[in-house]
C-alpha cells in the first residue's frame, strides 16, 4: 500500500505527546542522567526523549487488565513507537496486508504458546486506543494489530518470498544486536549472581522506554518487573520474583533457510516466539530458571497437544538466544526457526561448555557456539552443532572474529580475570569499554595503524560492549547503539539500568527492587 500522504508530514503532525499523569513522574531516587541523550537521533517532528524510562508503577489484575493499564499510562509513547516501527517495516513488508497476513500467523502462534500474551496486547490496544486512533497511520492496520507488530518488529525485518525455490537466506541481511553475560555467586565477591544485558540497535524508536511491575492476578503467574520500548511486553530483560531473569538476543543467522512464494510462512518466516515475547513467557510463569528452559524450548504440555509441535519455535527474524538464570543456575536456549532443510532446532548451553572457569558462568552476544541441537522432533542430535549457524570466528573481520565474537571474548576475558572479585560496580564498568579482546584474551584499542589508527567502538564491523557505531568507520552517528543496559541481582530482586549508552551515563544507574519499588506522590 503506497503512502496516502507525505509521511514525514503526518508524523509531525500526529507527534504531540499526551499528558503524563503526575503519578507516573520519575521516581525522585532515579538521580543518573545520560549527558549525550539530546545528541541521539530523533525522527522529525517527534518529542524529545524523557530522561528516564517512564515508570508507570504497578499493574494489577488480570492479563487484560494490565494491559489496559500500561496503554493508558503510556498511550503517546505507544503511538511514537508504533509509527517509527511502522515507518520502516513498510518498504520492507511491501504492503500492509502483507504485514497483516504475517501478523495474523503469529497471533495463532501465540494462541497456542501463550495466549496470555495476547490478552495482555489487546488490553494494551484497548488502552491506547485514542492515541492509535490519532496516529499517522490509524487504519492500514488494528490497534491490536498495531500492538502485536511493536511485539513482532524483527520477525517483521524478514522480507516476503521473492521465488519459488527454498534458498539459503544471505548472511548480508543478518543484523545483529545485544549483549550479555550471568556471573553466578562463586565468580562474584559476594557470592550473589549478577545477570547483565543490554539492547543494542537504534535510538528511534526505541528510545521511548517504559518500565513497571507486573501483579498478575493469573495463580500461574509471577510478579516481575521488565523495561520496554513502549507497547512491548516482554522487551531485552526481565526479572520475576523467584529471581528467575531472562535476556533475550538476535541468534544464529547463518545457513538458515528462507520462505517460498508458494509457502510465504516457511523458513525464517514460520511463526514462532519472538524474543522478547519470549522474556515475557519465562519471566511471568517460570519457577526457576530451569522452568524458564522448558518453557523456552518445549513449551506447556497444552501447547504441544493443540499446535501439534514438539518443541517451540524460537525466532529473532531467524535465530534467538535466551539467556536465562536465577541465584543458582544459568543457561543459554540458542533456537533458530528453520535449519538447512527448512526444520527448527534448539540448543542448551551451559556453564563449562566453554571453558568457563570452575562452570559459574556463561556469555552470549549474537553468536551460537553449542555443540549439538535438537530436532524439531525434539530428538537430541549430535550430528548437528548449532555453532555452524553462526559462531563468534565464521565470516571474521577483525583479530579472527567476527563484531558478535568479539563482544563475546570480551567479556568471557573479563570475567575469567576477576574471577571471584567480580562485583556490581566492576560489571557496570565493562559495559562502559571502548576495547575488545580477542579469543586469545590480547586487548585491542585501534584498527590500523599510524595515523589511519580508528577506535575499535568506531568501527562498523567490531563491537565493544559499549557499541557506539552505525555509520561510517571512525564516525559516531548518534543513530545508535546501546538502547539501554539492564544488570539484576536475583538474591536481592533488584535490576539496574542506563537509558541509553553506558559510557554517556553519569551517576547511580536507575534502580528498581521487586522488594521495595519507588513510592510516587
Amino acid at each position: 500500500m503506497a503512502l496516502s500522504a507525505d509521511p514525514l508530514q503526518s508524523f509531525a503532525l500526529s507527534a504531540i505527546p499526551g499528558s503524563k499523569p503526575a503519578q507516573y513522574r520519575t521516581p525522585p531516587e532515579w538521580t543518573g542522567h545520560n549527558r549525550k541523550l539530546g545528541e541521539y537521533f530523533l525522527a522529525h517532528g517527534y518529542p524529545a526523549y524523557e530522561p528516564h524510562p517512564r515508570y508507570l508503577g504497578e499493574l494489577r489484575g488480570t492479563w487484560y487488565q494490565i494491559g489496559r493499564q500500561y496503554g493508558e499510562r503510556a498511550g503517546d509513547l505507544i503511538r511514537m513507537v508504533y509509527e517509527g516501527w511502522y515507518r520502516e517495516l513498510l518498504p520492507v513488508q511491501g504492503t500492509s496486508q502483507t504485514m497483516a497476513a504475517y501478523l495474523a500467523r503469529q497471533q495463532q502462534f501465540y494462541e497456542y504458546l501463550v495466549p496470555e500474551a495476547l490478552d495482555m496486547m489487546h488490553g494494551i490496544s484497548d488502552g491506547a486506543a485514542a492515541e492509535l486512533a490519532a496516529s499517522a497511520f490509524p487504519r492500514e492496520l488494528s490497534h491490536f494489530q498495531k500492538v502485536l507488530m511493536i511485539n513482532s518488529y524483527y520477525g517483521l525485518k524478514g522480507k516476503p518470498p521473492a521465488s519459488s525455490t527454498a534458498e539459503i537466506a544471505s548472511a548480508e541481511d543478518a543484523i545483529h544486536c545485544c549483549s550479555g553475560a550471568v556471573i553466578l555467586g562463586p565468580a562474584t565477591r559476594d557470592g550473589k549472581a549478577i545477570h547483565v544485558s543490554s539492547e543494542d540497535q537504534h535510538f528511534f524508536p526505541q528510545e521511548y522506554l517504559v518500565t513497571f511491575i507486573v501483579d498478575p492476578a493469573d495463580p500461574r503467574a509471577h510478579r516481575y518487573t521488565v523495561t520496554d520500548s513502549a507497547g512491548e511486553i516482554g522487551s531485552e530483560h526481565a526479572q520475576n520474583d523467584h529471581g528467575v531473569t531472562v535476556s533475550g538476543y538476535a541468534g544464529g543467522s547463518l545457513g538458515i533457510l528462507g520462505p517460498t512464494l508458494e509457502h510465504p510462512f516457511s523458513g525464517y518466516r514460520r511463526p514462532g516466539l519472538d524474543w522478547q515475547v519470549g522474556n515475557f513467557y519465562a519471566a511471568a510463569f517460570a519457577d526457576s530458571a530451569r522452568h524458564a528452559v522448558e518453557l523456552l524450548t518445549v513449551g506447556r504440555p497444552e501447547y504441544r497437544t493443540k499446535s501439534g509441535h514438539k518443541i517451540v519455535i524460537g525466532k529473532c527474524t531467524r535465530g534467538v538466544n535466551w539467556v536465562i538464570s536465577d541465584s543458582h543456575e544459568a543457561f543459554v536456549v540458542e533456537s533458530i526457526p528453520a535449519d538447512q532443510k527448512g526444520r527448527a532446532r534448539y540448543a542448551i548451553r551451559v556453564p563449562g561448555d566453554m571453558g568457563e572457569t570452575g562452570a559459574h558462568y556463561i556469555v552470549s552476544t549474537n553468536n551460537v557456539e553449542a555443540k549439538d541441537s535438537y530436532t524439531e522432533d525434539n530428538i537430541h542430535d549430535p550430528a548437528h552443532p548449532m555453532s555452524q549457524h553462526g559462531n563468534g570466528a565464521q565470516n571474521p573481520t577483525h583479530f579472527g572474529l567476527n563484531l558478535t565474537g568479539t563482544r563475546f571474548w570480551t567479556f568471557m576475558w573479563l570475567i575469567k580475570r576477576n574471577y571471584g572479585q567480580i562485583t556490581e560496580g566492576m560489571v557496570q564498568a565493562w559495559r562502559r569499554t571502548h576495547f575488545i579482546c580477542d579469543q586469545s584474551g590480547t586487548r585491542h584499542d585501534f584498527i590500523g595503524n599510524g595515523d589511519h589508527r580508528i577506535p575499535v567502538y568506531l568501527v562498523p564491523d567490531t563491537a565493544t560492549l559499549c557499541w557506539h557505531s552505525s555509520g561510517p568507520a571512525g564516525v559516531d552517528t548518534f543513530a545508535g547503539v546501546d538502547t539501554y543496559v539492564s544488570m539484576s541481582v536475583a538474591d536481592d530482586l533488584t535490576s539496574f539500568r542506563t537509558k541509553g549508552r553506558p559510557c554517556e551515563w553519569e551517576g547511580p544507574w536507575d534502580r528498581l527492587s521487586l522488594h521495595n519499588p519507588p513510592r510516587l506522590a
